[in-house]
Formats: C-alpha cells, sequence, structure tokens
C-alpha cells in the first residue's frame, strides 16, 4: 500500500473551484464537478495553452497559480451557456480525458510529454532544481467521547476502544505516509461541557489544515441484539432509529435534542449551498468506502451508510464521516472488541478505506 499511495503522491485539495486542482508526482489533475444534464466539452493545445471549452455549465471567473511541473495556472472564463478554460502549460503535455458519474465530474490528467519532461541538459545543481515535494495528506482522526464521558458502556467503554483504535491507525497511516492529527491522545475530554466539546472536535476540521475528518465510536441498542458496521455523514437523518442514534450521540436527552435540532438547521441549509452538497456528496462516498473496507477487514456485517445531524460534523468543509465500528453491548461483537488482535483488524479496515478514498475519492471514480 505505501508504494500505491506514494505513486500518487496526493495533495489534496477540497476549496471545490471550478475547476479543483491537485498537483500529484508526474501529473497534475484538474476536476470538474459537473452538473445534471446534458454536458458537451472540447479540448484543444496550442501555443503553449491547454483549452477546455464546456457547454452546459456554470462557473465563476476564476485565476489559479498552480506552479506545478506541468501547469502554471489555469483561468476560468465565462462564456454563454458554458465555460472556456484555459491552462497555462510549462511544456507540451498529454491530456488523458475520463468522465465519472455519482457525482458526475470530468477528470483531465496533464502529463508532461518526454520529451518535454527529460531537458537535454543535466541541471547544474539537482538539488536546487528539484521541483518541491508535494504536502502529505492529513488526516484528523476523532476519538469520541473521553475523560468524564465514557461513552456507552457493555462488554466494553466505547471511549477506551475509540481511543486504541484511533493509535493504532495513527501508526498504521503514518506508516504510509500520511500525516495524522487527534483531537485527543488520551482519556480526556476536550470540555466538560458537551456542546463546548463537540464545538471544539468540529472547529479542528478546518479545510485549511487538514484533508479528512473521521469521527470514530462505538454502537449500542436497547435492545442488545444488533451487530455490523454503521457510517454517517451530515445530512438530515431519515428514520427514528437514526434519529435517537444522533440524539445520543449528540449527548443524550434533553441536550443530545437541542444539539441535534441546531445540527438539524445547518443540515436544512446544505440544500441551498452547492459548495456544502458537493462536500456532503465525497462524505457520502468516504463514509461508504470506509464501511464496505471494515465490514471485509473484520467480517461484521456492513448495515450500511446514512445521513445524520451530528453535532461534530456540521460545521466541515472536507469530507467528515463518524463511524461505528460495531456494537458494544452485543454479546459477541462486544466480547470481540475487547480483543487488541480485532482492534487491530478494525485500525486495518479503516486504513484500507482512507487509502482507497484518497486514491479515488476526489479525483478519480
Amino acid at each position: 500500500m505505501r508504494v500505491f499511495l506514494l505513486v500518487f503522491a496526493l495533495v489534496w485539495n477540497l476549496a471545490l473551484a471550478f475547476p479543483r486542482v491537485g498537483v500529484h508526482q508526474g501529473f497534475t489533475r484538474l476536476v470538474f464537478d459537473l452538473p445534471q444534464g446534458d454536458v458537451q466539452y472540447g479540448l484543444s493545445q496550442e501555443n503553449g495553452q491547454l483549452v477546455l471549452n464546456l457547454r452546459g455549465v456554470k462557473g465563476a471567473s476564476l485565476d489559479q497559480v498552480v506552479n506545478s511541473a506541468e501547469v502554471v495556472s489555469v483561468q476560468t472564463i465565462p462564456e454563454g451557456e458554458g465555460v472556456r478554460v484555459v491552462v497555462r502549460l510549462k511544456g507540451p503535455v498529454e491530456a488523458k480525458v475520463v468522465r465519472y458519474t455519482d457525482p458526475d465530474r470530468l477528470v483531465v490528467d496533464l502529463i508532461l510529454k518526454k520529451e518535454a519532461a527529460s531537458p537535454a541538459k543535466p541541471a547544474s545543481d539537482p538539488v536546487r532544481n528539484r521541483p518541491p515535494r508535494p504536502p502529505k495528506p492529513v488526516v484528523l482522526l476523532d476519538p469520541g467521547h473521553g475523560g468524564i464521558d465514557p461513552g456507552m458502556v457493555g462488554h466494553v467503554v466505547e471511549k477506551e476502544v475509540v481511543l486504541d483504535v484511533a493509535l493504532r491507525l495513527k501508526r498504521l497511516l503514518e506508516r504510509e505516509g500520511i500525516e495524522v492529527r487527534l483531537t485527543r491522545d488520551r482519556d480526556m475530554h476536550l470540555s466538560p461541557d458537551k456542546r463546548e466539546d463537540l464545538s471544539r472536535r468540529a472547529s479542528m476540521a478546518d479545510s485549511s489544515q487538514v484533508n479528512l475528518f473521521i469521527s470514530i465510536h462505538v454502537n449500542a441498542t436497547p435492545t442488545r441484539t444488533a451487530q455490523g458496521v454503521e457510517a454517517f455523514y451530515f445530512g438530515q437523518a431519515q428514520d427514528s432509529r437514526i434519529l435517537a442514534q444522533v440524539i445520543r450521540e449528540n449527548g443524550g436527552g434533553e441536550l443530545g435534542r437541542r444539539l441535534t435540532q441546531e445540527a438539524r438547521t445547518v443540515a436544512e441549509r446544505i440544500l441551498s449551498d452547492i459548495v456544502a452538497q458537493a462536500n456532503q456528496r465525497y462524505s457520502q462516498r468516504l463514509a461508504e468506502t470506509l464501511g464496505r473496507h471494515l465490514s471485509q477487514a473484520t467480517g461484521s456485517p456492513y448495515r450500511g451508510t446514512f445521513p445524520g445531524d451530528f453535532f461534530v460534523l456540521r460545521y466541515a468543509k472536507v469530507p467528515a464521516v463518524l463511524v461505528e465500528i460495531g456494537f458494544g453491548d452485543h454479546p459477541v461483537e462486544g466480547r470481540r472488541l475487547a480483543d487488541p488482535a480485532y482492534r487491530e483488524k478494525v485500525a486495518q479496515g479503516l486504513l484500507a478505506g482512507i487509502l482507497t478514498f484518497l486514491a479515488n475519492g476526489a479525483y478519480a471514480k
């Protein structure tokens, strides 16, 4: 997996501009988020520029400085019923164009042609002339609860399990060259006030600082008969079972209901915010990817991916999810979560999901 990740050398940029630009080792990627409907495009390259004309697409006027090995800048120019995108190049490039669905987007990879990529004369100072390495992607892990808040208590104590899994996952991610930050690295709360505690965790998911936000939790049910993996992204809970779970994770009781209503108000605004909708789609994709890989790694049933009004996810500007890694009150699964070897499988499953999403989430299918 390490080799796989280094090949992508991912630089994560989710500013949601049009296009979104990612600088990778060996190529620059342009991602155009497309509306539903008939979108036509044409591509041409001459005089040191690549021009992409799209019809049926709206985009604001924008000039982005890129300064990668292949691209100087990218300029978006609205024109009638579409846009013209002018890419100023550092040399002749090969353009690989692929269109994806769910969500609809056009992905353009620009690769310097060999004659342009290989200068006739060696550089006099190879170290000085070497292009800077792209920054590492940064993942923020949030082990839920902690300190005075134990979370669910069954065959395991939630705050202990999720911290152990987060520390294991941190070690695995760092081996793959990914920078990891934690909302907590020991048994502690961020504030004795639950609202403030969740707000401080949420505030760490700053798009200028991190690229993914993953909150890790252990599930529970009143019947103590459920087992399996669930993953959530921010949105309005669609059924009473999910709503009850959201209220519990938001603090429970009257506080949980109040924070859930506050988060729901934010969720309703997403319906009219195109940028937030795009981030929500990527969050949903991240949740599905993590849920399936976690299920495959542990053998625990994959129960699905759902929207939820989680207070800790409400303002995230990067793909952000809450993962329930299993049911701590189930007589079998709860005891598994107490086993360090099983927790390592959980961490391995989350690692596989994260690497898959980083490779394919924002820039590929």
